[in-house]
């Protein structure tokens, strides 16, 4: 029998929340206006939103503890 290694690779969080925030941005976007500049706005809404979550938000603090 042989020994199989997992490389797992390690998720990129912080990638993967500003995917996320614009595709629902942009879906959302369109679902309440439902033209194609909505979509665009959305895109950037979302990810201007993700880039403050990751950037103040997502960021954990040390405790004291």
């Amino acid at each position: 029998m042989e020994n199989q290694v997992n490389d797992a690779q390690p998720i990129n969080a912080k990638g993967l929340i500003l995917l996320i925030g614009s595709v629902f941005g942009a879906l959302t976007a369109f679902a309440s206006c439902g033209s194609f500049s909505s979509i665009i706005g959305g895109l950037i809404g979302g990810l201007i939103f993700a880039i403050f979550f990751n950037s103040v938000l997502l960021p954990q603090k040390p405790h004291d503890r």
